[in-house]
């Protein structure tokens, strides 16, 4: 076997993982889709610089994120709806890559603040009115 023979056989291993990894995380987003609305987004917890890229999905009791590139679909993070605000965008811009325009919110709850999300300005108003609407089986008989 000459060395030009190893050489595209190891592009070719190469190559194939790639496109293995590639077809996992294409499959991973859809599993994570049945389960309700899944948009891009980035999340800083408290005394951290540093945004990390992932998945938002808005389930009827809790906001979930998920690392980008992992390959798990249970979350990395959850916030319970019940007690969960929302900030107003803030004015601070934010260039993260896979984000076109993002704009930074504060989750915070009972104990304070939880996390900063970016997200795109136009999933913005879905997440708020998420927030805003009742959850599923509460006051349903309001009269």
């Amino acid at each position: 076997m000459s060395a030009l023979q190893v050489v595209e056989i190891v592009l070719l291993a190469g190559c194939l993982l790639v496109a293995l990894w590639l077809v996992l995380l294409w499959l991973r987003r859809r599993a994570l889709a049945a389960h309700g609305p899944v948009s891009p987004c980035a999340v800083r917890l408290p005394g951290s610089p540093r945004w990390r890229l992932g998945l938002l999905r808005l389930s009827s009791g809790q906001l979930d994120w998920f690392s980008v590139s992992g390959v798990t679909t249970s979350p990395t993070m959850s916030w319970a709806r019940e007690g969960l605000d929302i900030s107003t965008p803030s004015m601070e811009t934010v260039s993260i890559p896979g984000l076109a325009t993002a704009v930074c919110l504060t989750l915070s709850g009972e104990s304070g603040d939880l996390a900063d999300l970016a997200l795109e300005s136009k999933i913005y108003p879905a997440v708020r009115s998420w927030l805003e609407s009742a959850p599923p089986g509460r006051g349903v008989n309001v009269t």
